[in-house]
């Protein structure tokens, strides 16, 4: 089978711009969250639901950590796999502007990025699962939702 590597990467695309408010909101809610290491409940369930809501299976609490997740749609090969990390670190708290404004002064925040990178991931899983369902490509798709990774437990 000739697939056309440019055509699905545009339709993937196309999927993240018609997506764009509904993952900037993703973003935002997960940046408000704003929760430490091992404690992002509402940041990891409102990625997991999403997943679900887009027909991924979502196996909650992997490895004995109730914040972390395994997203899966399709099966066979190729694997894509995705991580998204969604905790914030101590001491960032910022309001959503260029110059330091803590929201709360020593609260925690997310200057790391991580509300975009996990919401970048969750995106990119969902738009190459809507590329592989609409040309009926085999495969299998993983978003693994990873809390706390820049400590040591």
């Amino acid at each position: 089978m000739s697939v056309d590597i440019s055509a699905l990467k545009r339709k993937a695309k196309e999927w993240v711009d018609e997506n764009e408010q509904r993952l900037t909101g993703i973003a935002r809610k997960i940046w408000e969250y704003a929760e430490l290491a091992l404690q992002e409940y509402k940041s990891s369930k409102l990625l997991e639901d999403e997943q679900e809501r887009e027909g991924f299976t979502v196996e909650r609490g992997v490895a004995d950590m109730p914040t972390a997740f395994i997203a899966t749609y399709g099966s066979g090969k190729p694997v894509i796999g995705l991580l998204g990390e969604y905790d914030a670190l101590p001491g960032l708290s910022q309001d959503a502007v260029p110059e330091r404004k803590p929201i709360e002064e020593g609260a925690p925040g997310h200057g790391c990025g991580h509300n975009l990178l996990g919401t970048g991931a969750a995106g990119a899983a969902m738009a190459v699962k809507h590329v592989m369902e609409e040309h009926r490509l085999p495969g299998t798709v993983k978003f693994f939702g990873c809390p706390a990774e820049e400590i040591a437990v």
